[in-house]
Parts: C-alpha cells; structure tokens; sequence
C-alpha cells in the first residue's frame, strides 16, 4: 500500500474535525486492494449513499474548443493555467482560461483581444510569444508557447539564492523583456518569480503580463502583495514605475530568498534594489532600460578586484619596465643554493607529510566519512524498524563534523522524506526539502545529490524538473545501480512501465545484491498484473533479505490476487511480526473480507485507522467494509466521508497522484456525488490509460453511479489489461453487472440483468 502526503483538512466538511496532514505515498510500494474490489456476496453493493459534502470542488476540463488539456498546471484567482494539445498546428500549448469577471462578456472579450492585438507586437528572445485568443464554450482564454523549464520560485527552491552576478545576469535580462513591453505601450502588472522562466538551455524568459491582470485594471488594484509597488496596493493606477518596483522585489528574492525590506543583499546589487524599492515613485529609476544597463554592468564586472601586487606587474609589463622586473626575481635568486637541499629534504620527509594530510582530507578516515556509511547501509535497509531514525541520527552526526558535505546532506534529505513517507509528518518533509535545497546548494554536480532532489520532486508530482534532474544524475553516474533504480521508480509513477522495466533491470544488472531493485520490479509486475513474474522477483529479493517486512507485505498481495487466501494470511501475519504497519493491516483486512470474515475484517481495518488516521484509504476500506457488512449504514457513511476528506487534502499537495485521484472519485461515487466524482474518474483515466486497477476503480464507480455502459467499457478494459478476472467475480459492486447480457464473458452469469 502507498502512502501520500495531504493538506489540512477543509472546514466546509462540517461534521468532520481538524484531521492534520494525510499519510504520504510511498513510491516504493505497491497497493492492497481496496475492500470493495474483494469476494464478497453479503450484503448490498457498498457505496449506496445519497449525502453529498456541502463544499464544491471546480470541475477541470478536458476540452476547450479543439484544444485538448492534458495537465493542469496550475488554479488561481484569474483562472487556471493548462498544458494542452492545440491539434490545428499540433504542438504543445500553455493555455490560459480566465473566470468571469462579472463584466459585460461582449466589452470583456474585446478589451481581451484589443491588448492580446498590441502584445502579439511585442518581439523579444527573452519574452514567451502568445499564440491567440480566444472566447469558446463561455469562457475566455489565450495561449502562448509551453517552455519547458523552471519557474524562478521553482529555481530558488531547488538550487537555493543566487550569487550576486548571477542576480544581476538574470536580472538583466528579464529588464530588457520589461523594456520591449513598455516599448508597445502596454504593462506588465504582476512580475514575480512564478512569472519568469529558466527554460532548459538556461534561458530566462518573462511570462504572464497584460491578460491576466487587464481586466483588474480599471481598479488600480493589480499584482501580487509582496511584489507590489505601495502606491498600487494603496489604489493608485499601475505605472512603468510601478513594474521596476517588483522587478526589484524579485532581485530581492533571487539573492536572499525573502522579499522583505529587512533582507540584506549583498553587494553592489543592493543599490540596483534600493533604486527599484523607493517608497516615492518618482525616485525609481526612470526607465527598465536603465534598470538594466546598471545591471549588465554589474553582471560584467569580475567578482574580485585584482590585488595591487598584480595591477602593478601587469603595467610593468606593459610599460616595458624589465629592471623592475629582475629587482622583483632578485630575492628567489638567492635562494637557488639550498635548492639541492630542500629536493632531498622533500623525498626524505614531504612526500609522508603531504600523504598524512591528503589522507586526512580525502580518506575514508576523515570525520563524518564512516558515519556517512553507516548511515547509507541503515537507509538502504528502511524495511526494518528504527533504521530510518538510525541513518537520521547519523547523517547528522556527520555533518556536524564535516558541515559542508553535500553527500551526507543529500543522504539526510533522503533519510528526512523516508520519515515523511512512513508517518505523514509535515515537519520531515519540510526538513527533507531544506537539507536537499543545502545540497544542491553545496554541490549540485554529484549524482546522488541530483537523484535525491529528482527523486523528491517526482514524490510531490513535479515530474518534468525531477525526471530532469534525474536524467542528469544517471549521466553523471551511468553505472549508478541506485540513479537507476529511482529513475526506474520514477517512471513507474508516470505509468512508462518499459521504461521503468529497462531501468531497474540495469539496476539489477549494477548491483545484483541489493534487494530494492528486485523489490521495486515485483511492485511494477504486480501493478500490470504479472503475478507470476512478481512472485519471482519477491522471492529473489527475499533470498536477498530473508527477514523482510516489505517484500513479504507485496508477496502477501500476489497472493491474495490470485485468490491463495491462506498464503496471503500467513504472509501478511509474517509482515505484520516484523513490522506493524497499517499497510500490512488492511491487506490483512482484505483476506478476512475475502473470506467473508467482516468480525475479523472491521476489527483489522479499525486497527489500521489506530495505526494511520490520517490515511485517507484505510478510512475507504473501513467504510466498503462496513457497507457490506449490512448492519453499519451510518457509519460507513462516516468513513466514506472521512476518507473523501483526507483524500482532498492530498490532492492539494500531489494534485496528479493516480492513485488518489481514482479513489477520491470512486469515493464521491459512493457519496452519489456525481458532480465530484465524473471529472475525477475521467483525469485517473487520462492519466493513467493502462492501469487495470484504475480501470476496474472507474468502472465500479461508474456502477454505483448507475451508468452500467461506462462501468461495463472500463471494466472490459480493466480484463483485457490483466486486472483479475476471479475479483470481478465476486466483487459484490458488479453482482448486477455481472447478469447483463453485455458482460465481459469472463464474468458473465447466466440469468437476466436486475
């Protein structure tokens, strides 16, 4: 079972209370099935619920017009940023749909399209091109070319502040953007760094300017606090003045990390940002041109004046001064009598002196370094309990001795997110993502420092910078078994399971010896419905690591799929000895619900609410269970609701993650939220079109929801993908289905439909 990370809990829930952060997924594992995908007959079909939650969630499209939208990039108060598919020139398109301003649409449209007209004049390398725009299907959009790349919020985040010349570079550039937008007349109104790009060949682009923030204009309110020039914020109309404002809160932020005055730049560039921030408009510089021309000079000049010592040689070269010259050599001059001396001195004693410090600065003897080893075995043996918190503790030891170790600060940062995977704690994730923003910071040239940071943006669902940063720490260590085996994992999670096959098969190929790969190919193999070959894989890793929790937990799962009830107790009951973990429960719970034990299996599952109560799943599989049971209406309600919740929350934090995507809508679905549970259900199968276990959730939805031809499409599709066939026998949500006339045949029942 996976674990994902989840925000707080939204008070229009009402009846519910203040549930904290939801159990984060752990991208190593893979799923039990939820109880409702179980054997049995009792009872009613679970999910039968009229209550509806009270709050709303906006519904994401699929469609604009002929544009298709394949990911939504981001939701804010103008609208919501897609990355779509513009099939009339088929290329990748950023697409911008604005809300309703409670304008007249006619005037709205037109003052969209008279300044979208005046920036299509806008010509610069360093500004993002829009494309068109457009009013379809009631609501206006543009779209402009989708750089692939990082925000500079995102840059910060991942790299940490920028030296000085490297502000003023960047700096630089984005003025010279600015410069060209006041050249057509127009403004830009909203500069900060979620507005500026690096894309992939480094090159810093301005985005988002007069559309999204012209129809605020007549106001005089536009912009971000923060970002904001005071005269702005007090309701003054926005000015060029105004736009130099932010644009040095934004240098601000690129070198110190904070946009509060009190944040001391260093340097010359503090005057560049004094000169932007004044209070009185009329004090700014005049002009982004001037802006920026302070700027280039300052990203031109050398970071060090040279010494005086060197000035002065340099111009005696110049001015042919030789004399002085052979003065200066004069005192080396009378040293070449003990020259012979020093020569055997150095073969004698130096060379044993220079190997004793080498050795000290080098070897793994230096402080921190043993440590740092034993910290990475503890790590690399997370299944068993209390290592976890062992290679914390030892990461740290070592850095407090050697504090500048980007390897051990990367191992930290792993060790941190471990921990967040395994009890949801929000403060271990924000630690792992502070100790991996020190490493890259240290040294971001080390592959494992780029694995770590990939890693943990693939985990929060930001797949393009982490398979980038991935990508490049398998270059920068090919016969890396781990770069490989995370990159493999990654892949995984986007569903390129023959990329991720080919992966951690070169992991094996690099380090047979180590249980993860093997472990992480049976999760992937059980996940397209390969039990056989899983079961293999899990055995060759338990001959690895006889005593392990987690192999045994997915060998456990192979087993219940393919319906050898009695092994898969045992396993999980094995699991369960070495570690306790709520996964290992409710996949226990399963079998009991397979064997039509709900004594056994309510009070299991009840377990691992205990354990995880903020595991929005174990919530889910308590609720099916209850249902099905027949005697407990009201609380499976309960549950349902609950599970719905926590579900929400950590669709804030990992707003792609498959898996609870299809769950939340399955849940809703079980709420007879229709409203809430079609756009899910329709994103899960965008998102993941070959999964036979988002498939089968889809179509068990669709079933409860009473539309039989959905629920009959994807559930033949879920088959024909390698979902198990003896599941959908027994599973009592398809006890109808299974009597229709247009069943899949490996299901069908004799009789008619009811």
């Amino acid at each position: 079972m996976t674990e994902v990370p989840s925000p707080e809990v939204s008070q229009s829930q009402g009846v519910l209370p203040d549930l904290g952060a939801a159990r984060p997924v752990d991208p190593d594992a893979t799923r039990a099935p939820e109880a409702s995908l179980m054997c049995s007959e009792t009872g009613p079909a679970p999910g039968q619920f009229s209550e509806q939650p009270p709050s709303q969630t906006p519904v994401q499209l699929k469609t604009w017009g002929n544009f298709q939208l394949l990911q939504l990039l981001g939701r804010g108060g103008f609208g919501e940023v897609y990355r779509a598919w513009d099939p009339v020139l088929e290329r990748e398109v950023a697409l911008k749909l604005l809300l309703p301003r409670g304008l007249d649409p006619e005037q709205e449209f037109t003052a969209l399209l008279a300044e979208a007209r005046a920036m299509a004049r806008v010509r610069h390398a360093n500004i993002v091109p829009v494309y068109g725009v457009d009013r379809r299907e009631g609501r206006v959009g543009f779209w402009s070319e989708f750089v692939r790349g990082q925000t500079l919020n995102a840059f910060v985040a991942a790299q940490g502040v920028m030296d000085e010349r490297a502000a003023a570079q960047t700096g630089a550039a984005l003025c010279e953007a600015l410069g060209a937008v006041h050249a057509a007349g127009l403004l830009h109104r909203d500069i900060k760094p979620g507005n500026a790009m690096r894309d992939e060949s480094g090159r810093v682009l301005l985005m988002d300017f007069g559309l999204s923030q012209n129809l605020l204009a007549g106001s005089g309110w536009s912009g971000t606090p923060g970002y904001m020039a005071p005269e702005i914020a007090a309701g003054q109309a926005a000015t060029v003045q105004g736009d130099l404002y932010s644009m040095g809160v934004l240098l601000r932020f690129l070198a110190t990390g904070s946009v509060t005055p009190a944040a001391a730049v260093p340097g010359r560039l503090a005057a560049i940002v004094r000169g932007a921030t004044e209070a009185d408009p009329r004090m700014r510089y005049a002009s982004a041109a001037q802006m920026g021309a302070e700027l280039a000079r300052l990203a031109q000049t050398r970071q060090e004046a040279e010494p005086p010592e060197q000035r002065s040689r340099v111009k005696d070269r110049r001015d042919g001064k030789r004399e002085r010259q052979k003065k200066d050599r004069k005192p080396f001059q009378r040293l070449y009598p003990i020259v012979p001396l020093v020569v055997v001195f150095w073969f004698l004693f130096g060379q044993h002196w220079w190997a004793k410090i080498h050795e000290a600065r080098m070897s793994p003897a230096r402080p921190g370094y043993q440590d740092t080893l034993a910290a990475n075995e503890a790590l690399a043996r997370y299944d068993i309990p209390g290592n976890t918190d062992k290679a914390i503790a030892l990461y740290e030891s070592a850095l407090k001795r050697t504090p500048d170790d980007a390897l051990a600060e990367a191992g930290l940062a792993r060790a941190y997110w471990r921990k967040y995977l395994d009890t949801s704690e929000a403060q271990w994730a924000d630690s792992a993502n502070q100790a991996v923003t020190k490493a890259m910071t240290m040294n971001a040239s080390l592959a494992l420092v780029q694995m770590t940071a990939g890693a943990m943006h693939v985990d929060q669902g930001k797949f393009d910078v982490g398979l980038e940063e991935l990508q490049k720490a398998v270059q920068l260590d090919p016969n890396g078994a781990e770069v490989h085996g995370v990159l493999g994992r990654a892949y995984r999670q986007q569903g390129r399971m023959d990329d991720a096959q080919k992966e951690y098969a070169q992991a094996i190929d690099l380090d047979d010896d180590d249980w993860r790969w093997l472990y992480l190919l049976g999760a992937m193999q059980i996940d397209t419905g390969k039990f056989g070959d899983a079961e293999a894989s899990l055995k060759a890793a338990l001959e690895k690591t006889p005593e392990n929790a987690r192999v045994l937990y997915d060998l456990g799962l192979v087993y219940l799929k393919e319906d050898r009830l009695d092994d898969a107790r045992e396993t999980f009951k094995k699991s369960l000895q070495l570690d306790p973990r709520a996964d290992t429960m409710m996949a226990l719970g399963n079998v009991y619900f397979c064997q039509n034990d709900f004594e056994n299996a309510i009070a299991t599952y009840a377990r691992a609410v205990g354990v995880a109560p903020k595991q929005f799943d174990a919530w889910g599989n308590l609720a099916e269970t209850y249902f099905a049971a027949g005697k407990h209406e009201t609380q499976a309600a309960e549950a349902f609701r609950k599970a719905a919740a926590l579900a929400e929350e950590e669709r804030e934090r990992t707003p792609n993650d498959i898996y609870t995507i299809s769950m939340l809508g399955k849940y809703y679905s079980s709420l007879h939220d229709e409203t809430r549970a079609l756009p899910l259900l329709r994103k899960a199968i965008a998102l993941a079109p070959k999964d036979p276990d988002v498939a089968e959730r889809v179509a068990e939805a669709y079933e409860v929801l009473g539309r039989r031809k959905d629920a009959l499409e994807f559930l033949t599709k879920a088959l024909q993908l390698g979902y198990s066939a003896n599941y959908a026998k027994t599973s009592p949500t398809f006890k109808s289905l299974r009597r229709d006339p247009d069943a899949p045949r490996a299901i069908r029942e004799t009789g008619l439909s009811n």
